[in-house]
C-alpha cells in the first residue's frame, strides 16, 4: 500500500546541525538519528569528511570522529558554506552547494534504509529565520536529488513552533502559548495568540528579543549564577500577569538543567516543556498537513512576527455601490506592505479607513480629515494615498493633492496621519 511506501518527513537545519522526524507506521511522529545509538541524541552535525582520494565519505557524527585524522579532509557548517558559494570547487571537485547536496543524499539514504526503503512523499525543512538565500540553497540542493517544490516546503522556526502546538491537545493552546529559545547568539521569546473566530484559526506570532537580560557567553561557559538571575527577570518581563497556558524551552542554551528550578516555579496554572526536537517535529506536522491532508481537518492561518495582523481598507464608491478597497492585507510582511493608490474625492474632505484585526470580532473605522482641501462636486479633486509601515502595528498614511490634469491644478498640499492597528 502507498502508506507503506511513502514517507512524511520533517527536517530542521539550525546551529550547524540537522534533525529529522518522520511519521511511522502507526502515524506517530518520531525523531530519529541514523548515526548514533544514544537515546535522545538527535542532532546530526552538518559536517562531511572524506579521504584524500575521495573514495570514502562520512557525514554527521561519523565525519566529526574522522576530523583531524591523517589523510582526511573535513568540512562543517555546510549550509553556511553554501550561502557563500562562488562556484569554485572546494572538495573533491564539488562546490559548497554540491557538498550540501551530497550531505543530504547520505542522510536520506541512511533514513531510507532505516525505514525499509520508503520514498519521500513530502518534506518540510525548518530554518531559524526567514532567509531567502538559505531557502534558495536548500531548495537547490534538494532539487539535485529530485525533490522539487511539489514535495518540498521551507518554513521558519516560529511557523514550525505553531505547527507543533496546534497538533497537541487543545488544552495546551486554550490560551496564549510561549516559547523561549536560547542559542549562542540569541535569546528570544515567541508568543502565539489564537484568533478563534469563524473560519480558519488565525495564529499571530509576537517576538521579543531577551538577549539584554543574559550574557550568553556565561551560559555556555558554565557561569550560571548571573544567568539564573537574568533569566528570572526575562521570564517575568514577558509573562507577568499574562494568561499563558503553556511554555516551551528549547535551543542549545536549554540542553542542560541549569534553569530547571526557575521552570518549576512557572508550573502553577500552566504546562511547562523543555526539549530539543520541537522545531523538527513542527516541520513534520507541517509536512503531514501539506502533503498528506486529512479530510475536514481544522485549518490554521499563520501570521509571522513581522507580518500584519490587521487589514486596512478604504470605503469607496465604485460601479454603483460602496465597497472596501484593500490597502494592506493580513499576513503581508510589514516591510513589503507599502502601497500607493489614487482616488477622486467627491464633495467630501474625509477618508473612511476600516481596520480588521484577526484577533478581534469587531472592526474599527478611522476617519482621516483632509483639512483645507476643496470640497467640489465635479469629481475634479484627485489625491494619492500612500501607506508605509514603521512596524506591524503602526501605519503612516500620506495623502497628496495631485490635481486633475488641465482641469484642476494641484495645490501641493500633503496630509499625514499615523494609524495604530
Amino acid at each position: 500500500m502507498e502508506e507503506e511506501r511513502t514517507l512524511i518527513l520533517g527536517m530542521d537545519l539550525c546551529d550547524g546541525s540537522l534533525q529529522l522526524a518522520y511519521r511511522d507506521e502507526r502515524g506517530d511522529l518520531v525523531s530519529t538519528s541514523m548515526f548514533t545509538k544514544e537515546v535522545g541524541k538527535y542532532r546530526i552535525p552538518t559536517a562531511i569528511c572524506t579521504d584524500s582520494q575521495y573514495k570514502e565519505w562520512y557525514c554527521g557524527q561519523d565525519a566529526k570522529k574522522m576530523k583531524g585524522r591523517e589523510g582526511t579532509v573535513y568540512f562543517d557548517d555546510l549550509l553556511e558554506r553554501a550561502l557563500e558559494d562562488d562556484g569554485e570547487p572546494v572538495l573533491g571537485g564539488l562546490t559548497p552547494t554540491a557538498l550540501l547536496t551530497h550531505f543530504f543524499r547520505m542522510v536520506l539514504t541512511a533514513l531510507r534504509e532505516k525505514t525499509g526503503g520508503r520514498m519521500i512523499k513530502g518534506l518540510t525543512v525548518s530554518l531559524k529565520n526567514e532567509d531567502m538565500a538559505a531557502e534558495s540553497s536548500v531548495r537547490a540542493a534538494f532539487a539535485q536529488l529530485g525533490i522539487e517544490d511539489d514535495r518540498l516546503s521551507v518554513i521558519t522556526h516560529p511557523e514550525a513552533f505553531m505547527n507543533y502546538v496546534v497538533s497537541q491537545n487543545k488544552d495546551i493552546w486554550i490560551n496564549d502559548v510561549g516559547l523561549f529559545y536560547m542559542s549562542r547568539d540569541a535569546f528570544d521569546f515567541y508568543r502565539l495568540t489564537f484568533g478563534k473566530k469563524q473560519g480558519p484559526v488565525c495564529v499571530v506570532t509576537e517576538k521579543t528579543d531577551l538577549s539584554k537580560y543574559i550574557d550568553l557567553s556565561e551560559v555556555f561557559g558554565g557561569n550560571m549564577t548571573n544567568a539564573v538571575t537574568g533569566f528570572k527577570e526575562a521570564v517575568s518581563k514577558v509573562i507577568n500577569k499574562q494568561v499563558v497556558s503553556a511554555l516551551y524551552f528549547t535551543g542549545p542554551g536549554f540542553e542542560s538543567n541549569w534553569a530547571d528550578e526557575v521552570l518549576k516555579g512557572l508550573c502553577s496554572g500552566r504546562r511547562i516543556f523543555r526539549g530539543q526536537n520541537l522545531f523538527v517535529k513542527g516541520a513534520g506536522y507541517k509536512a503531514r498537513r501539506q502533503f498528506d491532508p486529512v479530510e475536514d481537518e481544522e485549518s490554521f492561518v499563520y501570521i509571522a512576527p513581522d507580518a500584519l495582523k490587521s487589514s486596512i481598507s478604504l470605503r469607496a464608491y465604485k460601479d454603483g455601490g460602496y465597497e472596501e478597497a484593500i490597502l494592506a492585507d493580513i499576513g503581508t510582511p510589514f516591510r513589503e506592505a507599502a502601497k500607493t493608490i489614487e482616488v477622486i474625492m467627491d464633495g467630501t474632505n474625509e477618508l473612511d479607513l476600516i481596520v480588521h484585526n484577526v484577533l478581534k470580532k469587531d472592526f474599527v473605522c478611522a476617519i482621516m480629515t483632509l483639512d483645507n482641501i476643496e470640497e467640489r462636486n465635479d469629481r475634479s479633486v484627485k489625491v494619492s494615498i500612500s501607506l508605509r509601515f514603521a512596524d506591524r502595528d503602526t501605519c503612516v498614511i500620506t495623502v497628496r493633492d495631485i490635481g486633475f490634469g488641465e482641469i484642476r491644478e494641484t495645490t501641493y498640499r500633503i496630509w499625514e496621519q499615523i494609524l495604530k492597528i
